[in-house]
């Protein structure tokens, strides 16, 4: 898989005629493996603050695996990579209203992909708009503009499902746009918040798989350290708007919690509980790791114990959290306990230093 590199960002910004401030956040990127490296502007979502807000810490997520890079390619941090959209959104570029054609079709550059269409149809029926289904389903384009059927836009370009450079071509983006403060965001930063510290536990010292507690309390297996900081990034943005400013203490803080993490005590196990459906391919690996390793059947529970070799932990890892979970021993719990204490300690005075 390739990486993209980031190397410029552009928010615009309008006022819909029904007030609603809203934001177009528009990026300059290349992949890594296309050569020659030529940069191009992609518009990715329109819409208001809170799903802006979405779309940033979403997209920010990508840096802390290296699937999205600065520019020259180095490496960047989310913090980092969303510190430059925010910069933008206090200064944003104004955006003038345009007519926009939705129509459905088969070809790349589509307005909007028939694949894609039945989400499209989903989301204009939760906003009221039949008529605009019923003109889209009769294969007849529909004219909407960007003022004032930004709901519109916003619920189909979101960036994820579907990226607004569909009706808004790279040659239209406002470079040189006329910037306009007032429609910015530039809240005042919250001084005191909670920042929290992750509870987790390394499988191995030579596997980069975590255990983290569920809400129960069971320790399941949450993937691989990069991940979970990403998930916890994408997850960040409602806590952002809520106390802002706190997203880059919150970041550094989750992160250290999961570097920091203690190794796993011995004689841990893992217990399946069989009465869970699986997908098929969940269900295989249920299968082949009982084949593995000897195993004892307690009532509609399977217990294994779990092997000290990386090699044979790796079955054990591709087991689904929603059947397996590993039960630590008592003494090996009240290690980790204190050892998460110390680390939420050390790491709250390095965030106050």
């Amino acid at each position: 898989m390739s990486s993209t590199v980031s190397t410029a960002k552009l928010v615009g910004a309008f006022q819909g005629i029904d007030g609603q401030l809203c934001y177009a956040l528009f990026e300059q990127t290349y992949d890594m493996n296309c050569r020659p490296h030529n940069p191009k502007w992609n518009a990715r979502q329109v819409g208001d603050l809170a799903t802006t807000m979405k779309a940033i810490f979403s997209y920010a997520s990508s840096c802390e695996g290296g699937m999205l890079l600065g520019a020259g390619g180095r490496a960047i941090t989310p913090e980092g990579y969303i510190a430059g959209w925010l910069k933008e959104l206090e200064n944003p570029v104004r955006l003038h209203d345009r007519k926009i054609a939705l129509k459905v079709a088969d070809c790349y550059q589509a307005p909007i992909a028939n694949g894609d269409f039945e989400r499209v149809k989903n989301v204009l029926l939760a906003l009221g708009r039949n008529e605009i289904v019923a003109s889209l389903e009769a294969g007849e384009p529909v004219m909407v503009t960007l003022h004032s059927d930004h709901d519109v836009l916003s619920a189909i370009y979101d960036g994820r499902n579907a990226g607004l450079w569909r009706v808004f071509p790279a040659y239209d983006v406002p470079v040189n746009g006329i910037r306009d403060a007032s429609l910015g965001y530039k809240p005042q930063k919250t001084k005191g918040y909670q920042v929290d510290v992750p509870r987790a536990m390394k499988i191995n010292e030579a596997d980069c798989n975590l255990l983290m507690p569920d809400d129960e309390g069971n320790w399941r297996c949450a993937g691989w350290a990069y991940s979970i900081v990403g998930g916890f990034v994408r997850s960040l943005w409602e806590a952002e708007l809520r106390e802002p400013g706190s997203y880059r203490s919150r970041v550094k803080a989750y992160r250290a919690g999961i570097e920091n993490a203690a190794c796993m005590p011995k004689g841990a196990k893992v217990v399946v509980d069989t009465s869970v459906k699986l997908l098929s391919y969940e269900q295989s690996s249920v299968e082949e790791a009982l084949q593995k390793f000897s195993h004892q059947t307690v009532g509609q529970e399977v217990h294994m114990a779990v092997p000290e070799d990386r090699d044979q932990l790796y079955y054990l890892t591709r087991l689904s959290p929603s059947c397996a979970k590993w039960v630590i021993t008592e003494r090996g719990a009240q290690v980790q306990t204190q050892q998460h204490g110390d680390i939420a300690a050390m790491t709250q005075l390095s965030l106050l230093g």
